[in-house]
């Protein structure tokens, strides 16, 4: 028989009710009739280095709408080329916390909570912002000629002069008052200003309005504030954010229209919520052959949270730390589409790598996937379980060295997957071995069993099902 085997990460509190988890794998799901299965599973995509910036760790970026990449490293602000060299434009006042980066027509404006900076595209020159009324500001974004921005720990939204980021009019703010909650994150977003407080959301738009252009939309307001402003992101036509509100903390929100729809699952919740403090956490977006990705990194968690807005399942990503034998969460810093790649920045170093589906590896280092299915289980009746089988894609082996004789590890639990057993290893096939099962036998009975998959090799792998033989 046939047996729930490809699903989401959905690991829940009492593992008596479910333990199934996806890593470095996602779902997918057949878009024609006809396919061998509804739904499979599929490696997420590996690294390989582009450039190294700087000493990292890269702190924000942007692809330029003139056709140029940059990136913040460490405390300098560089200008990434297409052959992956770089330049080194000017230097920050802070080293390591994030940025944020938008651009007009002819400036790139840089922020990091303490100063700001302003590139001019056309001369490559790189200047402090000296307006004293310049306010203090983490994140920062734009819309109709305007750098939009908010003044941190205040309800203040600020604008700078039409067409110029050094430029800033002391009157040239509103505040943002449905709620009594200091501003958290702005985003521009389908020409509407989105400003998202710790309590509530306020939609604005541009009305042209003498004394200050933006003004409320009326009856646009969200009662589900931001936890986390670098969450918010464009994502789907729409945007998502970690939210917060007078009820309680820790969902994932997506916005429909102005209301917010719940994209996060209790098993989610619940791993969002182990951590004490949301400050340092965000997100990013990518997609990929017609899947697209918010990828979230809750800072205090080894793990990170990917949710898929074509299926939407959450699946979650991890690093193996070679070096200290543990598993942590992915080093992806930022994403930006530059010279028809999916570029990623390092949390860690100045390293820029390429992130594709035809990649195996993480810059070297092995990608532990891992799959543990959903409880089988009838009624609590004895189940024999004869033969464990996976339909997947066989004969994928490498011409030598590792991968030339790829591996799939299976382990079993009878106990709800609290302890599993050793680890029972098979072959998928060697190059051109399309013929090859993946198949294990005589796996003794249990009344309530899981299964769990790990795979290393540095191939390609796809599970489309799973079969059991039992009685």
């Amino acid at each position: 028989m046939r047996i729930p085997f490809v699903g989401p990460s959905y690991q829940m509190d009492a593992r008596s009710f479910d333990v199934q988890r996806t890593v470095n794998l996602y779902p997918l799901m057949a878009e024609v009739q006809g396919t061998k299965a509804v739904t499979a599973l599929r490696g997420t995509p590996g690294r390989e280095l582009f450039a190294t910036v700087g000493g990292g760790p890269i702190r924000g970026c942007i692809s330029s709408t003139s056709g140029r990449a940059f990136v913040v490293s460490g405390d300098s602000f560089y200008e990434i080329l297409s052959d992956g060299t770089s330049t080194d434009h000017g230097s920050l006042n802070t080293q390591t916390n994030r940025v944020s980066i938008a651009e007009n027509s002819t400036q790139i404006i840089i922020v990091d909570g303490q100063d700001g900076w302003i590139f001019t595209k056309a001369t490559d020159t790189w200047a402090q912002i000296v307006d004293v009324d310049f306010p203090t500001c983490s994140i920062i974004s734009y819309q109709d000629g305007y750098f939009l921005t908010f003044e941190d720990g205040s309800q203040k939204f600020y604008i700078s002069a039409l067409n110029d980021g050094t430029s800033w009019d002391p009157l040239d703010f509103t505040s943002v008052e449905s709620s009594p909650d200091d501003l958290t994150g702005i985003i521009s977003d389908n020409g509407n200003v989105w400003l998202f407080g710790n309590r509530s959301v306020e939609v604005y738009q541009n009305t042209g309005n003498v004394d200050f252009p933006f003004e409320r939309i009326g009856g646009a307001i969200i009662q589900t504030g931001c936890a986390a402003g670098f969450t918010v992101q464009k994502f789907d036509n729409t945007i998502a954010w970690l939210g917060v509100d007078e009820q309680g903390r820790g969902v994932v929100w997506k916005a429909e229209g102005y209301q917010a729809r719940r994209l996060s699952t209790q098993a989610i919740e619940s791993k969002i919520n182990s951590v004490e403090s949301f400050d340092g956490s965000y997100a990013w977006v990518y997609h990929q052959q017609g899947h697209i990705f918010y990828v979230l990194q809750i800072k205090g968690l080894d793990t990170t949270f990917v949710y898929d807005g074509s299926t939407g399942l959450w699946h979650e990503r991890q690093y193996q730390d070679a070096s200290l034998n543990a598993r942590k969460q992915d080093r992806g810093a930022c994403h930006f589409f530059f010279n028809q790649k999916n570029l990623v920045g390092d949390t860690e170093t100045g390293k820029i790598y390429n992130m594709a589906l035809n990649i195996y590896a993480d810059n070297g280092d092995e990608i532990i996937r891992e799959r543990i299915c959903p409880h089988i289980q009838d009624e609590k009746r004895v189940i024999e379980h004869s033969c464990f089988e996976l339909d997947m894609e066989v004969g994928v082996g490498l011409t030598s060295g590792q991968g030339s004789d790829p591996q799939i590890m299976m382990q079993y639990s009878d106990d709800q997957g609290s302890t599993y057993s050793n680890e029972l290893w098979r072959s998928i096939g060697k190059k051109g071995q399309y013929s090859t099962r993946v198949d294990w036998r005589q796996l003794g009975q249990s009344r309530d069993r899981v299964y769990k998959i790990q795979y290393s090799d540095p191939t390609f792998i796809q599970i489309n099902e799973a079969y059991l033989n039992a009685t």
